[in-house]
């Protein structure tokens, strides 16, 4: 041990960074005031004073020096989170703007969506493989069988009917994407995707007229897919509050 060690071997002091070696007194570190409290208690006083001063009505000048330094105490104390809480105000006004926006193409998006489980539209995956193959086979293979279409259905008559009653908040159209797509991706994964990547050996039974009209189907499915797509990724790009918003699907491909 050298002797500027041991000289301060029983000392309080200690090595706040091992690489620069620099001293502090533990009593420094564990008792110095903190300036923004004593801010505080110099702002209370200054407005104390003020009062005072208010009340005897003998010191005009020194009531107007006390407000100002009372006012100056204030800013210099609370302009921070004054403007950390404006900031975030001002996100979330343009937040809110970005998704009004933006609603009404996601409201037609879901529009568009809901032709493609309407049973009382002849065109429709459903309608094409229960019409067209299922009732002309005596098989009854189940790799023809899709989910009941009413699944989807329903949710897309409650989700329509419901957005329009919603006030459209940044928070609130988030939620719906991320709803909307979920439900459009099982939809895809569940009924579209299987159908359209059948075993080779099925492919080559579905009837000619049947294969037509699946890939009609699957033409303005995969139209409806790439629009919504691009539409998503545009917006998730726009506002850091909808940064990760899923964009893409499982596109499947036409029958040959």
């Amino acid at each position: 041990m050298s002797r500027f060690e041991g000289r301060f071997a029983g000392s309080r002091w200690g090595t706040v960074s091992s690489v620069l070696g620099v001293h502090v007194a533990e009593d420094e570190k564990t008792s110095k005031p903190s300036f923004e409290h004593l801010r505080t208690v110099l702002m209370a006083l200054s407005l104390i004073a003020y009062v005072v001063t208010q009340l005897s009505d003998k010191h005009p000048t020194q009531s107007k020096v006390l407000l100002g330094f009372t006012v100056f105490l204030f800013a210099a104390n609370y302009y921070p989170w004054l403007n950390g809480q404006i900031a975030r105000w001002i996100e979330l006004r343009r937040d809110d703007a970005v998704a009004r926006n933006a609603f009404p193409k996601f409201r037609e998006f879901v529009h568009q969506f809901g032709e493609f489980i309407d049973s009382r539209m002849n065109n429709t995956l459903h309608a094409i493989v229960l019409n067209e193959i299922v009732q002309r086979r005596a098989d009854g293979n189940p790799a023809f069988k899709l989910p009941y279409m009413n699944t989807w259905r329903s949710w897309w008559m409650y989700f329509w009917q419901g957005i329009d009653r919603r006030p459209h908040t940044m928070t609130e159209v988030r939620d719906a994407l991320m709803q909307f797509h979920s439900v459009v991706g099982s939809y895809t994964n569940q009924c579209v995707t299987p159908i359209f990547e059948l075993p080779p050996n099925l492919k080559a039974e579905v009837p000619a007229e049947a294969k037509s009209s699946l890939n009609s189907f699957q033409q303005r499915y995969e139209r409806f897919l790439s629009e919504y797509s691009q539409f998503a990724k545009s917006l998730s790009e726009s506002r850091p509050a909808l940064n990760g918003l899923p964009c893409w699907f499982s596109t499947p491909k036409p029958l040959t």
